[in-house]
């Protein structure tokens, strides 16, 4: 019984990172998958534009502190080229849905 949970887990595990870039809608999508991404993407946008104090199009580790939360302390972990700050992609984690 324990070799098979410890097997169940590591094929979701396993699995997992392929399924995480096409879990993501894409925008043109019809019916309710594509109509809740375009609110996600309209409202992501809006989070982000809020957050963009000097509106450079990209995030700074200091304007992303001032929001604070989740993405002030994941900020190098998604600060993919490790520029110091975040593009839209980066603030997505994916590239599927365009600024």
């Amino acid at each position: 019984m324990r070799t098979t949970n410890v097997f169940v887990v590591a094929a979701a595990l396993a699995v997992q990172p392929c399924m995480a870039q096409t879990m993501v809608p894409n925008l043109d999508e019809s019916g309710p998958r594509g109509d809740i991404a375009r609110a996600e993407r309209v409202r992501a946008a809006a989070r982000f534009d809020a957050l963009d104090l000097d509106k450079d199009g990209f995030l700074s580790r200091e304007e992303v502190a001032k929001g604070g939360g989740y993405l002030a302390d994941s900020f190098d972990r998604k600060d993919a080229n490790k520029d110091g700050r975040l593009s839209w992609e980066e603030y997505l984690g994916h590239n599927r849905w365009p600024k």
